[in-house]
């Protein structure tokens, strides 16, 4: 676990990230730039971080590992079988989640303003939704490989949530939306019940 004073550090410096974000592009963003405006000295930077792709890694990292952990969660609240459909809503669910708790970096992270770290993120998140889908392909096996699968959501995804966020649709109506289009996915071809194979 790491020292208090280091966590405060890394914080600061994620926190004024997403200041200056909010200001410029991040390939704008220096690491001059994140000292000055975090009051924290170059060689304290380079302690933790290599240069400000290592900082927006680890806040991924950071993003990623709260969405798990609220994956599990709602696994735990209401899907204690493991049904895999259900599964796949709680993934949903756990995205948007993720997306709201961190609006004042998410915003920032369209592929027209920030392309890098859109892509960089949609890895992370492609990353994880291809593991799931190999994970439950006994249950509920995809028509086509987990990669193509999880491109053809994941880029799905993201997409309707950034064009719902820049058209200004509430929360409630962002999240009916996605539930709806994600339920017609996944009871599309695209996935089958195992015993429909058999």
């Amino acid at each position: 676990m790491e020292d208090k004073r280091i966590v405060k550090t890394k914080q600061n410096l994620k926190q004024t990230m997403i200041s200056l974000l909010a200001r410029l592009p991040f390939e704008k963003i220096t690491v001059s730039a994140l000292c000055r405006e975090g009051m924290t000295s170059r060689i304290t930077f380079y302690t933790h971080y290599d240069d400000k792709y290592a900082l927006a890694e680890d806040m991924f990292r950071g993003y990623v590992d709260e969405a798990v952990q609220d994956y599990y969660r709602l696994q735990a609240e209401n899907n204690p079988s493991r049904d895999a459909l259900h599964g796949y809503y709680n993934m949903l669910d756990c995205i948007l989640n993720l997306y709201y708790n961190n609006l004042s970096f998410f915003a920032w992270a369209s592929p027209d303003r920030n392309p890098y770290l859109y892509s960089a993120f949609y890895h992370h998140i492609f990353d994880n939704v291809d593991d799931y889908i190999k994970r439950h392909s006994r249950q509920m096996p995809s028509k086509y490989p987990s990669r193509q699968t999880a491109a053809l959501l994941c880029n799905g995804l993201w997409g309707v949530i950034n064009e719902c966020y820049t058209g200004g649709i509430s929360r409630t109506g962002m999240r009916r939306t996605l539930h709806s289009m994600f339920h017609d996915i996944l009871t599309s071809g695209l996935f089958q019940k195992s015993n429909e194979r058999e």
